[in-house]
């Protein structure tokens, strides 16, 4: 046990007044040059992290990799205080130096990382076959990247501590003062960077303003050195200034607890950003607000530690108290989160940073807080045993950070995925428990001394929250994020959630909404956000990133996808006539796992098919370090604003796409507009068109866009290349599944080729990795997107681009182009119809007696192919189709153009007593188109009653009159 007297007794030596006033005002100096210090070191954490992530890769274990790179860089720069003692060299001449290396080679990371990733991917390529060798080599280069600036970092804190005038002041006021300033400047570099310099200045010009700060403390440090008298030039000796010195027996219980609380408090944090998650939009600010949160919990407590040491030689006596009470004040600060801060909804992207704020310092705010008070009392103990204070503060700081960086990896390998974030939490407090029983005494624990009991009270109140813990909690937070699709505006249910696993990154659920007692749709949500879905609007767009280029380039025989969702792209490439093998590329094995628990007419799981190969990879680096070449690459990615997405919409991810093309090889990618503003969408196009030459945009009737660039100028198909889609059976069946029935509808979706996209993006700036906040965090604007889309889904001015588009001309058989228009038309009806609504029966009377289209009747009756199938099947089962049923099969009636079958139905309905007055205008309306006009009148005349005179009546009677000389009752 530690000898508490021998502790009391150094601090109470270190705690008498300072001999000059100078010595308050040094600590405040310093702490101000810390400040900027840290302000400087967490920006370039942020930009080497995610230059990294580009350089190295993104997936788990990579981003896990780079994490270990720049902890152990720390740990280095610790180990060297640690061992090491100051000769010749004023301490504020070696932070200086040490400053300057850090923004010396800070910029030169930040420039050059991304120079890195293009001359390393020959070597990524050669060792792709090689995984163990191409893994343990980007670990050691990004080692070695980062080895000298984060070493400096490392020293920082313990060489200025070493300042002759901070003798003077008490140890444990001195470090908790620089250590609670130095994380407060992090506070203020989360928020800078992020909030301002990388939109205004870039990646690089935010690792410029990086540099500078930091410099700028360098040179305050010059600057107090010189104002103590120290007037001689400022010139380096030539021996090294650290020197190897390890006298002293390290107080391994101690040293223990600063590895715990550092584990503990990193394991905690990234369990936090889990839970977090479930209410708040996994957003790049919204990131930088839960660890600015964090951060100014810990810098604050680090302040109050300072005072307290200031007034207290005895802080050391409270270590057991304070773990204990950060125990508790993990399970309460979970217990009491404000869940209703944050307000139920589908789209949460427009989620105020204040709520975020908020939320954050609920859950977050106290043991952060407890945490920063604890680590300086942790080093004035330590000092307390070695003297040496560049020794102490680096030994201490070595396990506090190697403890942090062995946090996160267990959290996020072990303790989330095996036992969940809520019993994840739970062990955290009594992983702090278990530290306050190892570093008290055992007289900390007598009845007979006030900290006893204030002790054993605590530890009784840990035990008592245990005892009392609501253990279903986690079901209700997890019900918080499947809410909005699981029930209805009224709370009805609708959707159920069959699968939820809580996986490395992220929490996954897979909700199945259920028609007629059989699954209708699966919806895979991630964290709070729906990343995918198989409903038949989703389908569409889904099926199309596949069968596009399956028809302008049909003998394709490999194909790549990236990022496999609900796996219905995949589903649709593995209809290709002459596809061989299709590789998928997935971040999440949790992803790829939840593929057995979808079901459905003709389901089948796409990842058991012989063609296909799997690989747990981001995509980004994939392209890079693969050496296949693939004839169409297709990727629909998480949505541009979720965090750490932005660089798969970036004009250099889009050239790495090309580079894998093979000659004439197509590349289709999702550009969802409905969830951009419109700026963005054109910043996203203009780097999709600098990376193709040959760009185009094709949409169905909607605002989820396809970008499709071919490599090369392309070939013109021919018309029986492209009609093999629908005269094969499986094909054939499965376009005319999603509403692509013939196919000149392939043709109308077209919206613009690259002439087009220069035009509207002239004078916009392309989306680049060095300046990814083009694409920023604030809302979109629904109207503005509205008119711009429909600028371009407007029937006659599509059809005039379509006809004079040098790509079509080159690409599209003329053979095609007859009757085109008609198709262009019903587009642009079904996307004004969803969109700001319509007048349902003309909608419906165009569709009859204009097309021969089944997909729009359905729609426009509410129903869709899925519906109907469904519908069908179930009527089949019993005598007399159940009322349920009846809608989609009235509509699936109509939509085969058998008026009397429908009109059937919907009599049955009115015989069966469950006839709307819709029911009535429809079949007045169908006994109209079927020529039993004196039908029509009876049955109008019969509900005359019922019905009031409104534009939609007099409508409805007037057309009838024209077109089938009806007469309106009265």
């Amino acid at each position: 046990m530690l000898k508490q007297s021998t502790v009391s007794a150094h601090v109470r030596n270190h705690s008498a007044p300072p001999r000059n006033g100078y010595a308050g005002a040094r600590v405040a100096i310093l702490s101000g040059v810390l400040f900027l210090s840290g302000i400087g070191a967490l920006i370039f954490e942020t930009l080497w992290l995610r230059l990294s992530g580009l350089a190295f890769g993104n997936s788990v274990w990579a981003a896990a990799l780079i994490l270990s790179s720049f902890m152990a860089g720390l740990a280095l720069g610790t180990a060297i205080a640690a061992s090491s003692r100051v000769r010749r060299w004023r301490p504020l001449h070696l932070y200086a130096v040490l400053e300057v290396l850090v923004a010396l080679f800070g910029c030169t990371i930040v420039f050059g990382l991304p120079l890195m990733g293009e001359l390393m991917r020959p070597v990524w390529q050669m060792l792709w076959n090689y995984q163990p060798t191409l893994i343990g080599l980007r670990f050691v280069l990004s080692f070695l990247v980062l080895l000298i600036p984060t070493t400096a970092m490392g020293l920082t804190l313990p060489v200025l501590v070493e300042d002759p005038i901070l003798r003077r002041v008490n140890f444990g006021r001195a470090i908790g003062f620089l250590y609670g300033s130095n994380t407060l400047g992090a506070v203020a570099g989360a928020v800078l960077g992020e909030g301002y310099l990388i939109g205004a200045f870039g990646v690089h010009g935010t690792g410029v303003a990086a540099g500078l700060t930091v410099c700028i403390a360098a040179a305050i440090a010059l600057l107090v050195a010189r104002v103590d008298g120290d007037t001689a030039v400022f010139i380096p000796q030539r021996m090294f200034p650290l020197r190897l010195n390890v006298s002293y027996r390290p107080p391994w219980r101690l040293l223990f607890v600063a590895f715990g609380t550092g584990c503990v408090l990193l394991s905690l944090e990234v369990i936090w950003f889990r839970f977090l998650r479930l209410y708040v939009a996994s957003s790049p600010t919204a990131f930088a607000i839960m660890l600015a949160v964090v951060l100014a919990g810990i810098g604050l407590g680090g302040i109050v530690a300072g005072a307290i040491h200031r007034r207290s030689a005895r802080l050391n006596q409270l270590l057991p108290a304070l773990l204990l009470l950060a125990a508790i004040a993990t399970l309460l600060s979970y217990l009491f989160f404000p869940e209703r801060l944050v307000q139920t909804r589908a789209g949460v992207f427009d989620l105020s940073w204040r709520a975020v704020t908020l939320v954050s310092i609920a859950l977050m705010f106290p043991v952060a807080f407890l945490s920063g008070i604890l680590f300086p009392s942790i080093v004035a103990c330590v000092q307390a045993r070695l003297e040496d204070r560049m020794n102490s503060t680096g030994i201490t700081t070595l396990f506090n950070t190697t403890g942090a960086a062995a946090g996160p990896l267990l959290a996020s390998f072990v303790l989330l995925p095996s036992i969940g974030y809520q019993w994840s939490l739970i062990l955290c407090a009594a992983g702090y428990v278990l530290l306050s029983i190892l570093v008290s005494e055992r007289s900390d624990w007598s009845i007979r001394r006030p900290i006893g009991l204030v002790a054993i009270a605590l530890c009784a109140a840990v035990i008592l929250l245990l005892a009392i813990f609501p253990y279903h909690r986690a079901e209700s937070h997890f019900a918080h994020a499947s809410r909005p699709y699981e029930t209805d505006e009224h709370g009805n249910a609708l959707a159920h959630v069959v699968k939820r696993i809580e996986g490395t990154s992220d929490t996954l659920q897979l909700v199945r909404r259920d028609l007629f007692g059989e699954p209708y749709y699966y919806r895979l949500l991630t964290n709070a956000f729906s990343m995918s879905a198989t409903n038949p609007r989703n389908q569409r767009y889904m099926r199309l990133f596949a069968y596009l280029p399956l028809a302008l380039r049909p003998e394709s025989e490999d194909v790549l996808l990236l990022c496999y969702g609900c796996g219905v792209t995949a589903d649709a490439f593995l209809h290709g006539l002459h596809v061989k093998r299709m590789d998928v590329v997935e971040i999440s094995k949790e992803v790829l796992r939840l593929a057995d628990f979808y079901s459905g007419i003709n389901y089948s799981n796409p990842l058991r098919d012989p063609r296909v190969t799997t690989f747990i990879q981001d995509g980004r680096f994939f392209l890079q370090a693969s050496p296949r070449q693939y004839d169409i690459i297709s990727g629909e990615p998480p949505p541009p604003k979720v965090a750490g997405a932005v660089n798969l919409y970036t004009e250099e991810f889009f050239s790495l796409m090309n580079s894998r093309l093979k000659q004439g090889g197509i590349a289709t990618f999702w550009l969802p507009i409905n969830q951009l503003k419109v700026e963005e969408s054109k910043a996203i196009l203009r780097a999709f068109h600098n990376a193709f030459q040959n760009a185009s945009v094709w949409a169905s009737a909607d605002q989820e866009w396809i970008m499709m660039g071919i490599k090369g100028p392309g070939r013109k198909v021919k018309e029986e290349e492209i009609r093999q889609l629908w005269s094969d059976p499986d094909t054939g069946a499965d376009l005319r599944g999603i509403g692509v029935e013939v196919p000149q509808q392939l043709g109308a979706l077209f919206v613009m080729d690259g002439e087009e996209i220069d035009r509207i993006t002239e004078g916009v700036a392309p989306l680049t990795d060095i300046y990814p906040k083009r694409l920023t965090d604030e809302p979109w604007n629904d109207q503005a997107n509205h008119r711009f889309a429909l600028m371009y889904l407007e029937a006659p001015s599509a059809v005039q681009r379509f006809l004079r588009s040098p790509l079509i001309s080159a690409i599209w058989p003329e053979t095609l182009n007859e009757s085109l228009e008609s198709f262009f038309i019903v587009r642009q009806t079904r996307y004004l119809s969803e969109m700001i609504g319509s007048n349902k029966l003309a909608e419906l009377d165009l569709y009859l007696r204009h097309s021969r289209l089944r997909m729009p009747v359905l729609e426009v009756l509410g129903s869709d192919g899925f519906r109907f199938a469904i519908a069908e099947r179930v009527a089949e089962k019993s005598q007399t189709p159940p009322l349920e049923t009846m809608s989609d099969l009235i509509a699936g009636a109509l939509a085969r153009r058998d008026i009397e079958g429908a009109i059937r139905l919907l009599e049955s309905e009115n015989d069966r007593g469950v006839f709307s007055l819709n029911d009535t205008f429809l079949l007045t309306y169908l006994y109209c188109l079927n020529g039993s006009v004196e039908k029509a009148e009876a049955l109008a005349a019969s509900n005359a009653g019922s019905i009031k005179k409104d534009w939609f009546v007099d409508w409805l009677w007037g057309k009838l009159h024209a077109d089938f000389g009806f007469r309106p009752p009265g």
